[in-house]
């Protein structure tokens, strides 16, 4: 299938500039012209080096190129520092080399991530392209990278905006979302036909959380999903409401894990899925430092509690790496945040909608969310929250200055 004219004027971009951003909504072929670029990067016999933010957007675009791909921190070759902390190997005086670095999931980069990345590459020799989805919500961490470079308008962008034919109800949903049009789900469930985004309406808390506990225990494991790694629950707040990620996981945790705690201090289970809240290097199970990211998510293999550790595997790579059970950057992941979905994607992906959790949904939030799922959505709820939320225009009042200073501005 050929490019289309929005396409062709990113591929061309891609090909002519020292720097460049591809963005655009689910559905419009940013997959589709990066195959078709990096096939060209091949024909020149250019070398290519792709990352993303987290492991399991590194492993999507692996996948969906062809081509190798790590995270961004992994390429930068993480080391421990004399205080504990870590550096990167690769910087000014120990540069990346290749001749095009493309970094995919871009909403999601961080002013220092960015700045670090910077240091390694010498743009004289060595070509950027960026590709992400600036509709999504900003980084969890400092500044609105993407945000900015576009908006400077001094680095060349191309946005796709056509809708590829074959998109189903999640893709279609995510574009009137984003243009602030009526929230419409599918009539069924029929994921083959195109149908696979779906509404259950549910009043209370409660209700919502029989619905959610039946959704991801029978109805999509009746489909053939895993209910574990295959479905994900994706909550706006942590914690204090019954919908909140730590409600959730405590609900999903006693249905989908009938292993025992081993011992009442310790909150997790062997055969837990859990989520990295923090980038740092732990000791994997030779003993040799590894790097686990912020984001990356795997499954408690071992608890050991007389040797006060846990055995992690993690995925993307696949490692594992033992934590002390006190003194952990872990959380459950049967329901994660938004924010710390961002960068993956799901089989599955299920949402609540409640009045009390309207304070901190809108437009962006809602988009990102939906935006997770593969082949199917469900959000269970008040269909009015949606609505509402569709409405609010996110405020993100972030002074980071990065616009002004591309343009020279001061």
């Amino acid at each position: 299938m050929p490019l289309n004219e929005k396409q062709q004027q990113a591929f061309d971009m891609a090909l002519s500039s020292r720097i460049g951003i591809i963005t655009g909504a689910p559905g419009t072929g940013k997959t589709f012209t990066l195959k078709a670029i990096l096939e060209a990067v091949r024909e020149k016999h250019w070398s290519a080096c792709l990352m993303a933010p987290t492991g399991k957007a590194a492993k999507q675009m692996q996948k969906s190129t062809g081509a190798p791909a790590s995270t961004i921190h992994r390429a930068l070759e993480p080391a421990k520092n004399l205080t504990g902390g870590f550096i990167f190997r690769k910087n000014e005086d120990n540069l990346i080399d290749a001749n095009m670095v493309v970094v995919d999931e871009m909403s999601m980069v961080t002013n220092d991530l960015m700045a670090d990345l910077l240091r390694a590459v010498d743009v004289g020799k060595t070509r950027l392209l960026f590709v992400g989805d600036h509709y999504q919500l900003p980084s969890v961490g400092s500044g609105a990278v993407l945000r900015d470079f576009i908006a400077s308008q001094i680095v060349p962008c191309v946005e796709l905006t056509e809708i590829q034919r074959n998109s189903g109800d999640i893709v279609r949903a995510c574009h009137r979302i984003k243009d602030g049009d009526n929230y419409l789900t599918s009539p069924k469930l029929d994921p083959a036909e195109g149908f696979n985004f779906r509404h259950i309406e549910a009043a209370s808390p409660r209700e919502i959380q029989q619905i959610i506990k039946d959704i991801v225990c029978k109805r999509m494991p009746a489909r053939g999903y895993n209910p574990v790694w295959d479905i994900q629950v994706l909550s706006p707040v942590n914690k204090k409401t019954d919908l909140s990620c730590k409600a959730l996981n405590k609900m999903l945790q006693k249905q989908l894990n009938p292993n025992p705690r081993i011992n009442e201090n310790v909150k997790f289970r062997v055969a837990d899925k859990v989520i990295q809240t923090k980038n740092e290097i732990i000791k994997d199970a030779t003993g040799r430092d590894e790097y686990v990211v912020n984001g990356d998510m795997g499954e408690i293999v071992k608890i050991e509690y007389s040797e006060k550790r846990m055995a992690v595997k993690f995925s993307d790579p696949d490692r594992i790496v033992n934590i002390p059970p006190f003194d952990h950057h872990l959380l459950l992941a049967y329901c994660i945040t938004v924010h710390r979905a961002q960068g993956s994607e799901f089989p599955v992906v299920v949402i609540p909608l409640h009045q009390s959790l309207i304070y901190v949904m809108n437009r962006n939030w809602l988009y990102t969310a939906i935006s997770r799922a593969q082949d199917i959505c469900i959000t269970v709820g008040q269909i009015g929250v949606a609505r509402r939320a569709i409405r609010t225009e996110m405020t993100d009042s972030r002074m980071t200055l990065l616009k002004q200073k591309l343009r020279g501005e001061i």
